[in-house]
């Protein structure tokens, strides 16, 4: 971005100390995002960009632009369920900018908007007022997920409760408190039982509507989501991503420039890969510190302690992905036993399901390549594949489906 904070300090100098109306300011700065969604940017994604390239200070701001600009084309009544929830996971984590945006009349102007801020002494000088807006101006074209706010219908959103590929909103809810519970232990024994749980019941249930569909044959609906990743180690998360959808019938495409992953694949395997790697993520985090600095175990070697960690990380994302293949097998034939069900009969079922998503991947990434290897540390990778087998998928369990 260093070309981007270039042009930042270009415009400064063309204003000179006289900066431009703040109402206009707010104007672009609402234009710029609506203009950044119609490149194919959703909310979530632009606020991770925002706090990783402009930081915290600037990030309330950008929240209450958000929501401004939700309630300026309806975003209630007309946007993707997806769209919608990103808009109140952006509320929940900024209540002020929430409260800001809340407090414009409806109907109201970027003007109205820049009075709140000015009322509530939400002032922001005049580079960082123009980094956010020239940030967004400068978002290059994602590859479109959803349609944009554009192509939204006229009629307000009407989705059904339920229908085929929907997880159980219960069901999610159970998992999500199971692993809930074995993140906040700190007894790796209790953290394994509670993700065991969590495990056997998503398990259960995906693999029963795979067999459901196999009585009633549907068209695999596939989807992509985005997961934004965080500092430090940030490839070797992807890696820890990309191994557990791997596993599971999900592909996983990469944006370096702003640590934005990409995954493709059924509704339940989507859910089903990003609850484990939001667990799996907590646990080789613990187990790398418990490992040590190269100091204590990679005592030796040359490495640093960046060096030990990056490949613990990576050597944990490799074998846990093997195992997760190794379990999903076993788990998928013993299901189709107990449901007195042929294994000639539910493979084909979950192969359809791989092919529906690759095709899909295909179409919306059709340029991407494979990320090359490298050298790692081997006492890190070595430490990290021993974390990954006591992990907590013990052979008597069940894995993840596919």
């Amino acid at each position: 971005m260093g070309s981007t904070r270039t042009y930042f300090r270009t415009q400064d100098r063309a204003i000179g100390d006289c900066p431009p109306p703040r109402w206009r300011s707010a104007a672009g700065l609402v234009s710029a995002l609506a203009d950044a969604y119609e490149r194919g940017w959703q909310p979530a994604d632009v606020m991770h960009v925002t706090r990783r390239t402009l930081g915290a200070s600037v990030a309330s701001t950008a929240a209450a632009a958000v929501l401004f600009q939700a309630r300026t084309c309806r975003a209630d009544d007309r946007a993707p369920a997806d769209w919608r929830a990103q808009l109140a996971r952006t509320a929940a984590a900024e209540p002020d900018a929430a409260r800001l945006a809340d407090a414009v009349p409806p109907d109201a102007g970027p003007d109205d908007f820049a009075a709140v801020l000015d009322t509530a002494d939400r002032q922001l000088d005049t580079r960082d007022w123009l980094d956010l807006t020239v940030l967004w101006l400068d978002f290059p074209r994602l590859t479109r997920l959803c349609p944009p706010p554009s192509e939204w219908s006229a009629v307000p959103v009407s989705e059904p409760a339920e229908h085929p590929g929907t997880p159980d909103p219960k069901m999610l809810a159970r998992v999500r408190g199971l692993l809930a519970k074995a993140e906040a232990t700190e007894f790796v024994e209790e953290a394994e039982t509670f993700t065991a749980k969590a495990q056997d019941l998503m398990t259960q249930y995906a693999i029963s509507a795979a067999l459901l569909d196999a009585d009633r044959p549907r068209a695999t609906t596939v989807h992509s989501r985005r997961i934004h990743l965080d500092n430090p180690y940030v490839r070797e998360k992807v890696h820890l991503l990309t191994a557990i959808g791997e596993a599971n019938r999900v592909r996983t495409v990469w944006f370096d420039r702003f640590a934005i992953a990409t995954v493709v694949g059924d509704a339940l395997d989507l859910d089903q890969t990003e609850l484990l790697f939001t667990s799996l993520l907590v646990q080789a985090t613990r187990a790398m510190h418990a490992a040590g600095t190269v100091g204590t175990a990679g005592a030796g070697t040359g490495g640093t302690t960046t060096q030990f960690r990056k490949a613990f990380l990576f050597g944990f994302s490799v074998r846990i992905g093997q195992r997760l293949k190794e379990t999903d097998s076993r788990a998928t034939a013993q299901v189709a036993v107990d449901a007195d069900v042929r294994i000639d009969d539910l493979l084909p079922v979950l192969a359809a399901r791989s092919a529906a998503v690759d095709a899909e991947f295909d179409r919306l990434f059709p340029t991407t390549k494979a990320a090359r290897g490298r050298t790692v540390d081997a006492v890190g990778w070595h430490a990290g594949q021993s974390a990954a087998d006591a992990a907590s998928l013990s052979p008597g369990e069940r894995a993840l489906p596919r």
